[in-house]
């Protein structure tokens, strides 16, 4: 495997875009894990919080090596500054990942079998806000290429609208969930019901985050 100095011998996006695939591999374990919550499977809920957590602490290695190697001079229109910020977003949507993992770690809670169809929803559209946003990472180094000019630019900003846009979805179906479970109280709880309204505002989280990341690519291309 390539040094992250290597990489930014290539570009400085490279490593960011090496970041991306390791925060993509956290976020691929949101399904397996709410499947495994959702079927009270608490042994394999435990085998892939233990997944995400590996993964996001080779996250946070890879963020710490590019924070220690990122060159003062990039002699590129993208502010450093940017390029930082950008990484921390990133980071935080494995974060945000490994929190939802956390959570669902410290109570077996039930969910109504009818309702489960609104958490597979809010995951999956959760899902597809942070695929918009994985297409718009791994484009960084195209941008680069391109000069931040011509099409590739119009084709990137038309991604980060629809990460916008997705994520706007990823609420709706998080307000949606939250006053769809209030109605089964009496059969799993209150404090069941308030449980799950925490995880639905932390799944939420994974897809504010994403939207803030891809809002960053979106900053540097005005000022580039």
């Amino acid at each position: 495997m390539r040094t992250i100095l290597e990489l930014f011998a290539k570009s400085p996006f490279e490593p960011l875009t090496r970041h991306a695939r390791k925060v993509y591999d956290v976020t691929g374990q949101v399904r397996p894990l709410m499947e495994a919550f959702l079927a009270e499977n608490w042994e394999r809920t435990r085998e892939v919080y233990e997944e995400i957590s590996h993964l996001e602490h080779q996250a946070d290695e890879i963020k710490q090596e590019i924070r220690d190697h990122l060159p003062r001079s990039l002699f590129m229109p993208v502010d450093r500054g940017d390029i930082l910020t950008f990484l921390r977003e990133q980071d935080r949507i494995a974060d945000a990942v490994e929190d939802v993992a956390v959570l669902l770690m410290m109570r077996r809670t039930t969910a109504p079998e009818e309702f489960k169809p609104r958490v597979r929803a809010l995951v999956e559209q959760v899902l597809n806000t942070t695929e918009t946003w994985y297409r718009v990472a791994m484009d960084l180094p195209g941008l680069q290429r391109a000069s931040f000019t011509g099409p590739e630019v119009e084709r990137v900003l038309e991604l980060i609208r629809r990460v916008s846009d997705q994520e706007h979805e990823a609420d709706t179906r998080q307000h949606a969930a939250g006053r769809g479970i209030i109605q089964y109280e009496v059969e799993v709880g209150a404090v069941s019901i308030l449980f799950w309204m925490r995880i639905f505002e932390t799944l939420g989280r994974i897809a504010n985050r994403a939207e803030s990341t891809a809002d960053m690519v979106r900053l540097m291309l005005a000022r580039a």
